[in-house]
């Protein structure tokens, strides 16, 4: 292929590449941290203002939020958006050289997600642009702003058992709520060379937009408020006119590259109504992993392609392995089921069933699991005790029984003004609750062929 053929091609891309710059206004990877510390820490932290030795008692928790917490909330984001799926590679026209002028064979134009079994053939190219508005709103079914947490009172009474409560500042709870706004847009440039007719080379490179915001707000659960009539974990105000609600807004944005995406298209077997093929598609920690754009590790997808051809109806069916090599983000099974029917010369209709099976249980996103026991203990005026209530605090009301197996429904259409022009759009909308997902997610892009 001469170089001169892929000089427009690739010099717009390069430019593009180079102008992007990485604009971040602070790391996104201590955002939670932060906001956790601005609570609980006995230094900074708004329990801090609790009187006496009081502003300490929350300290182990959040330990516990800056070492198990906020970095399972980091690989959820940044897994999230580093395995949203790229379009196809496949052209959609495809082109007979054997009269010496290109000549478009009339077909379907082939799906937005999933593969065909196709090639393009050697010498051919096509690049193009997407974008995908995705933002996640849900994790597991329940609204990313309304996760929440419980944060326990250190045991100050260890010679009366292993249940907190006997002491009755132990029974006090600090509830926290995320407030997690989340907006995410990817605008992903692609381009495949036909190598040889059988095999096809293609390179996507994503340009992340990525907002993280929202206002977290935290709540003393105050037993000794309610019981003793004094406050002694707050957020300021006196014992007796305390202030047991603290919040702060947060705001965070980082744009730049994600991880490239190099693919490698072989066809095994072609015929007038079916089409076999590999694919291999690695993805290079290029994105920030620092900054929610990037995993930080090289991830790989091994996927085999079965695509037929009834008219104007072409059935596929995709089933790969996909090696996802961070910590906290477990291997997947993926498929693609679906078609793609031509509805009228240069346009096409493309359905498709998206699916990811996790296939390590221990790699499994678990915020805070559990449940942790409190013995109240009510006491009367003299200080005896005089009834007991326990309670099972669970430390987040976010679901640990819920895999985060992923099953999406893409449906789009591909609109070709030209021979060698298309025009894409594409609705995906998720059909179960697994993972972190958006409400939807609405993609747009043109690709040329040459």
């Amino acid at each position: 292929m001469k170089f001169n053929v892929l000089k427009p091609v690739l010099l717009p891309m390069v430019l593009l590449c180079l102008l992007t710059t990485e604009t971040v206004n602070a790391q996104l990877n201590n955002i939670f941290q932060n906001e956790f510390e601005l609570i609980l820490s006995p230094d900074r932290g708004a329990i801090s203002t609790s009187p006496g030795m009081h502003g300490n008692h929350f300290q182990d928790a959040a330990m516990e939020a800056a070492t198990n917490l906020s970095p399972v909330l980091e690989r959820l984001i940044a897994g999230n958006i580093s395995s949203f799926p790229l379009s196809s590679t496949a052209a959609g026209f495809s082109f007979d050289f054997s009269s010496g002028q290109p000549v478009s064979v009339s077909e379907s134009l082939g799906p937005i997600f999933a593969e065909t079994g196709r090639t393009l053939g050697k010498g051919k190219i096509n690049f193009g642009i997407n974008h995908t508005i995705a933002n996640p709103t849900r994790f597991r079914g329940i609204k990313t702003e309304d996760i929440a947490f419980a944060f326990t009172h250190v045991d100050v009474s260890p010679n009366e058992g292993t249940i907190l409560g006997a002491s009755p500042n132990e029974s006090d709870v600090l509830d926290v709520t995320l407030g997690l706004d989340l907006s995410v847009g990817i605008t992903a440039l692609y381009f495949t060379a036909g190598i040889t007719d059988n095999l096809d080379i293609s390179v996507a490179l994503p340009l992340i937009n990525l907002t993280v915001e929202g206002e977290i707000t935290a709540v003393v659960n105050s037993f000794t408020w309610a019981n003793l009539g004094v406050a002694n974990h707050r957020f300021g105000g006196t014992d007796t006119d305390p202030e047991l609600t603290y919040s702060n807004r947060y705001s965070r944005n980082a744009a730049s590259i994600g991880d490239l995406a190099v693919r490698a298209k072989y066809n095994l077997a072609k015929g007038s109504g079916v089409n076999a093929a590999v694919m291999a598609d690695v993805r290079i920690p290029t994105g920030d992993d620092a900054n929610f754009l990037g995993t930080g590790d090289l991830n790989a997808r091994f996927v085999g392609i079965i695509s037929g051809k009834t008219g104007d109806f072409s059935p596929h069916l995709n089933l790969g392995y996909d090696y996802r090599g961070a910590d906290l983000d477990s291997d997947e099974l993926e498929f693609a089921l679906g078609f793609d029917q031509k509805l009228a010369p240069g346009f096409t209709f493309a359905l498709d069933i998206l699916g990811e099976i996790d296939l390590n249980d221990d790699e499994a996103l678990q915020l805070f699991p559990g449940v942790i026991p409190i013995e109240d203990r009510i006491k009367d005026a003299d200080g005896n005790v005089v009834g007991t209530n326990l309670r099972e605090i669970p430390r987040s009301n976010v679901p640990e029984d819920i895999s985060d197996d992923v099953l999406n429904i893409a449906a789009g259409i591909r609109i070709a003004p030209s021979e060698r022009l298309q025009i894409l759009g594409n609705l995906l909308v998720p059909i179960n609750n697994g993972g972190l997902r958006p409400d939807f997610a609405a993609t747009f892009g043109i690709s040329l062929s040459l």
